[in-house]
């Protein structure tokens, strides 16, 4: 399949953002510290690893139709990424050429998936992959899928190494304490149990249909 250039204003965010990259991913990050380093979706009543899909009622245009994992949810709040908006696709040396200490590595390396993840902090990145990748900086969300914020993750991947599936993700979508429960009662959002093709595959025109398909359905 064809992958469609992102528009104009859209890649002018995304090269500032990366040009900023180097400072963000050395300085922590709330998000980082707040995600679990376990989670599975019938441990609690909280939604950590589950998939948030918008209702077809959803008013609020930034998550129309979307399809968000969420990386971490309890009492202080939630945090997801929305695994349906894909911007652009570069190689994991052109995104590491963007950033600022990155020597000129080519072009070479597998091809990186990039996302707009929320509308909160679009200047902070995240990496959603598969749990066949293990570096520093990892959290676990669930057997399936783990989150990372550091930059070894795109070395690897310029060696051709690194995680089976993932993408980088540019901004994230949060909740305070109780917003999202109150979205819920609202039925902004439909709640369905993970799925590794949903949140990884390149079908994007589909995602927010297959999982709104997956409602009721016990996995």
């Amino acid at each position: 399949m064809k992958q469609r250039r992102a528009p104009r204003r859209m890649l002018g965010r995304l090269t500032a953002f990366l040009a900023l990259a180097a400072v963000l991913s050395s300085s922590g990050g709330a998000v980082e510290q707040t995600i679990s380093k376990r989670a599975d979706p019938s441990a609690s009543d909280y939604l950590t690893g589950w998939m948030l899909v918008a209702a077809p009622r959803m008013r609020d245009p930034r998550f129309a139709k979307t399809v968000i994992l969420l990386a971490h949810h309890n009492k202080r709040g939630a945090m997801g990424l929305i695994v349906n908006r894909q911007i652009t696709v570069e190689t994991a040396a052109e995104v590491l050429q963007r950033m600022e200490g990155e020597e000129k590595l080519g072009k070479g390396g597998r091809d990186v998936r990039i996302h707009y993840g929320g509308p909160v902090q679009p200047l902070y990145w995240n990496f959603l992959h598969s749990s066949d990748y293990r570096g520093k900086g990892t959290m676990v969300v669930t057997r399936q899928v783990s989150l990372t914020r550091d930059r070894d993750i795109l070395r690897a991947l310029a060696r051709g190494e690194g995680p089976a599936k993932g993408f980088l993700a540019v901004g994230y979508a949060g909740w305070g304490p109780g917003q999202l429960e109150g979205e819920l009662r609202r039925q902004d959002w439909i709640t369905v149990r993970p799925d590794d093709g949903i949140v990884f595959d390149g079908d994007m025109n589909t995602k927010w249909q297959r999982a709104m398909d997956k409602r009721g359905v016990d996995l």
